[in-house]
Order: C-alpha cells, then structure tokens, then sequence
C-alpha cells in the first residue's frame, strides 16, 4: 500500500507512478502521475530563440529536463519559488540534482531575496539585446499560496521587456535626433538660466495642466475666476488652450524632438519661461530668448556617453525617461514648490480620451484635426478610438472613455512615482484615477473684481514684480565662467575623438590588425550617440558594416559640434 498521507510542511509523498510533494494538507502535484501534466505542457510549448523563461514554484523539477533539451539558442531559465519552506525544500532536492550538470547560464535558481529585483534582471538581459519575450510556465500547485504574488511578477518582468524594446524602437526612429538635439543644445547651455536656480522657491500654490479633455472642463467650470493666485505651469501642448482663454502660465515643458511642437509656442509671451529638455528641438532657443529657457535632462539612453557627460559640473538634473511630459512637468513642479506644505494641483493629465475627442480645444492635435476636415473627414477623431490596442476604462466620473497600452504604461508611472507625495491633488475631473487625492484648488478672486482699478493696480504691479524677477534671472541665475569653459571643453574634445575616429577608420596606419581594432573599440563603444539608432545598435560590434555606418555618423556629428 502507497504512503499517501498528507503532511503540513512539504515532504515527498510516493504515489504509483512517482513522486508527489506534500505541503499544508495539499498534493502539490497529481497522486496519479506527478509528472505527466507538466511535461505534456512543456511538450506543448514552442519556445522561441531570445526567451526568458520564468518557471514558478519548480520543486521536483519535474519538466524541467525535457524544457531544457528543447530550448533554441539565446533562452535562459529562472527557477522562481517565493514560499519560504517550499523554497528550502526546492534547495535541498536540487543539492544532488542532475540539473546541476547543466549550463549555468542557462538554468538559475533565483534567490527568494532577490525574486523583486527579477524585473530589473529582464531588463538588463533585454538591453543585450539578444532577449524579447518572457513565458511562465507553473511546474508545480505551489503557486497557488502566493498567486497574486506570482501574477504580478510575471506582469513586471513582461512590462520591462516591452519597455526595454518600446524604447529601443524609440530610439530607432527618433536616437540620432536625441543626439543632435543634446549637442546643439549644449552649445547654449552657458546662456540659459540652470533649472537649479527655480528649485525650492515657489511659495504660490501650483497648477499643472496637460492637454486632457478634463483641461477643457476645468477652464470652462473656472473661467469666471483670476488666476494669479497660482504659479502656472503647463505642458507644451496645453499652452494655447491657456493662452486663448488669456491665462498666462508661468512656465511651459517641452521634451518633443519634432518640428511640429513649435506650433505650440507660436505667440509665446516673453515671460512665459521655457523648461525644455536637453534633447528636445533645439529650435526652441529661435522662440524665446536664451535666458528664458532652463534645461533638465531626460536619460533617453543606458548609455557610457550620457553616464560620463552627467558627472560634469555643468549638465542640468537628470531625470528619467517618463515618456509623458506631463508627468515630468510635475515631477520638476514638486521641485520648484517651496516645501512639502506647498501645494500642487494636476490637471489634464487623463491618459485617456472620448471617442472622437482625443485633446483638448486650442491644442495643436485639435486645430491640426480642424484644417484637416472634409465632408469625408469628420472632425471628431474616431480612428483613435478602435485602433489597435485601444480599449474601454471607467474613469473618475464613472463615463467610459479610450485608452491605449502606452497610455495606460504613464498612468502607472504617474501612480508608482506620486502615490505618496504629500500635498499633491489631483483637479481633473474625467480620465484615468491618478492615484492621489482629488482636491479642486479655490480662487480667492473672480475675474469681475480683478476689473475694479484697486484689484488691477495689483495686478499690474504682480506682473511688473514678474518681469523685473525675469529680467534679474538674465544677470543673477547664470552659469559660472567655469563651467562655460567646461562646456566648450568637452565639446572640443568630442569634435577631437571623432576627428581620431575618422581617420582610424579611413586612413593608413601603422598599426597592428589588433592594435587598430582595440583603438577604435575604446573610442567608438563609449560614443553610443554614433549607434544606438541603428536597428542592431543594442551595443557596439566591430564588423565591417557597423564601422562603416559609424564613419558616416561621424561627419553627421562632427557638422553638429563645429
């Protein structure tokens, strides 16, 4: 007669046909035959090359043998288990395991310490650029105790791999822009006002506008009331539905590289100041004066380059890649605010539209939408709405409206990043929930009074004050000498490597075959501006086509740094 009695802590149980493992009054795997189930999975499976395989709660290890025989070139397998005795037991079971005589590189067994930072590990694997898929396969009920644990690990370890090629497509379309962009703009870096200078001054409450459809209710629900109260700041693409309605912000952000943004900035008030990232259209500098623009830097690359020019004195804040403006303008808003104590209010960032209304009235989208109608082109913009990956939510007022994978990917991020962030609310009143508090910022002044010559007085002597602040930005706030000497240096110095470059790659040498490979590799593998918009230019490779697409970056950049 078997031992089929069921134990609290795991324990092998032998049942007719192998082993099962037995752990909380439950057989974690069939009393029939344990292994048949996960191997016919595994047998069912066509793994392709560059996937990484999670494998949760593996315990006997059941099919991990025939997974491992079948796997193509370029896979790897993590073994996950989160339950502290089942993860103990798994360790002991595996100590004189045949799976030890597998490539290591290819089968790990994740420490459960370490199981959170399994996203971080995906992704860096993925930046290889070898790696784009994930797949879970269960090998055991052992994940049944911790599911949700299970099923969110794997949704973090897909999203990271998605992003990492979200962004490699980025940066296949739009990285040498970046480059350009970075390099002319810190050509006048010197002449701008540092973003530094604006972080914790602001005493005024702040509002942040997007270009949601909530920017259009909130304007019309307030339109009665004087804003000045409040330090403005906005999105680029909201500035002209706050223009029309004769609100002037205080700042405006822009990180767009394409032409197409300025249209945005067209009648852009002196004192409006221009929060711009270093990447973005470095045309911005032709709509306002240099000192009205301060520069932040976005981190559009896993780059030695970028690593390397962040260290120097000179270069601005560095944030991360949030992929919305909005949220970067709030992000640097919580910088500017005074203190903790001073609020923030969030408004048109709805990462969601109407069907047929995918901006707000005045913005570019929706003036663009309006020149384009014909009695064949509605204006309403439904093709928006049923495009592919376009799906229905429920949003703050409880109406249904459209989202896309890549705006549902910035709610998270607004989520994870501010959750917690005292004193900042959020006013709009359609979209995705924000995940932080909503609260409506209150107007001391109507529109009306501010008519009467005591209020108007004020107003011009607020906005005398304002000008005469900007006015002493221009001679206070400045980069130091130094660090205009520093910026020139180290645009020198790049215009000199790449010259180096240039002819290691074109003229004679009396190097040596390796000397000259080694040379070039120092040089070129750290300067990924000259490859990472390459559709292979996960990383530097020294092949004959690779070089000789970098030759022609060199002069590309080269005309960029004389």
């Amino acid at each position: 007669m078997q031992n089929t009695s069921i134990n609290q802590k795991p324990g092998v149980v032998q049942t007719s046909l192998g082993f099962s493992v037995s752990y909380q009054n439950r057989l974690l795997y069939s009393k029939y035959n344990p292994s048949k189930s996960i191997i016919q999975t595994v047998n069912s499976l066509q793994i392709l090359s560059g996937t990484i395989v999670l494998c949760f709660s593996p315990l006997l290890c059941y099919g991990l043998k025939e997974l491992y025989e079948k796997l193509p070139e370029n896979c790897i397998l993590f073994l996950c288990e989160n339950d502290m005795e089942l993860y103990d037991f798994t360790i002991e079971n595996l100590k004189n395991s045949i799976l030890f005589d597998f490539d290591k590189k290819v089968i790990k067994f994740v420490p459960q310490e370490e199981l959170s930072n399994l996203p971080d590990t995906v992704y860096d694997l993925a930046s290889s650029g070898l790696y784009k898929r994930t797949v879970r396969i269960d090998f055991s009920a052992g994940t049944q105790f911790h599911t949700d644990f299970y099923n969110q690990l794997y949704d973090a370890c897909c999203e990271s791999i998605m992003t990492f090629w979200k962004n490699r497509i980025t940066l296949t379309k739009f990285g040498r822009r970046y480059s350009k962009d970075l390099f002319q703009n810190l050509k006048i870096l010197g002449e701008t006002t540092p973003l530094v200078s604006y972080f914790n001054t602001v005493e005024k409450p702040i509002l942040v506008f997007g270009a949601g459809e909530s920017l259009d209710i909130f304007l019309e629900e307030n339109s009665h009331f004087d804003f000045s109260d409040y330090f403005i700041l906005c999105a680029d693409t909201a500035m002209q539905p706050l223009l029309a309605r004769k609100i002037v912000p205080d700042g405006v952000f822009i990180e767009e590289s394409q032409q197409i943004i300025t249209k945005a900035f067209i009648g852009i008030p002196q004192d409006v100041h221009v929060f711009a990232g270093l990447s973005a259209i470095s045309t911005i500098s032709r709509i306002t004066d240099k000192k009205n623009i301060s520069f932040f830097a976005t981190q559009y690359a896993d780059a030695i380059f970028f690593e390397k020019l962040r260290q120097n004195d000179f270069f601005p804040p560095v944030n991360a890649p949030f992929g919305s403006v909005g949220i970067t303008a709030v992000y640097y808003a919580l910088k500017f605010r005074k203190d903790e104590n001073t609020k923030v209010f969030v408004c048109g960032l709805d990462f969601s539209f109407s069907v047929g209304k995918t901006h707000a009235k005045q913005t570019v989208a929706h003036d663009q939408r309006l020149i384009d109608t014909t009695k064949l082109v509605p204006v309403q913009n439904y093709k928006a709405a049923f495009g592919f990956g376009a799906e229905k939510i429920k949003g703050k007022d409880n109406k249904t409206f459209i989202t896309t994978p890549s705006l549902k990917t910035y709610a998270k991020i607004f989520d994870s990043r501010f959750e917690r962030i005292k004193n900042l609310f959020d006013a709009g009143r359609c979209g995705i929930p924000l995940g932080i508090t909503k609260e409506n910022p209150v107007f001391k002044n109507s529109k009306n009074s501010a008519m009467n010559s005591e209020n108007e007085k004020e107003r011009e002597t607020e906005q005398h004050s304002r000008l005469i602040k900007i006015i002493k930005n221009r001679f206070s706030d400045s980069y130091s000498d130094k660090q205009c000497v520093e910026i020139e240096k180290y645009l020198s110095n790049e215009r000199s490597v790449l010259q180096k470059l240039k002819k290691l790659l074109t003229s004679g040498t009396k190097l040596s075959e390796e000397e000259l490979k080694q040379k070039i590799t120092e040089i070129a593998c750290c300067r990924e501006y000259l490859f990472l918009h390459f559709a292979d230019g996960t990383q530097f490779v020294y092949s004959q086509s690779f070089l000789n697409r970098i030759r022609t970056e060199i002069d590309f950049f080269l005309k960029i740094l004389d």
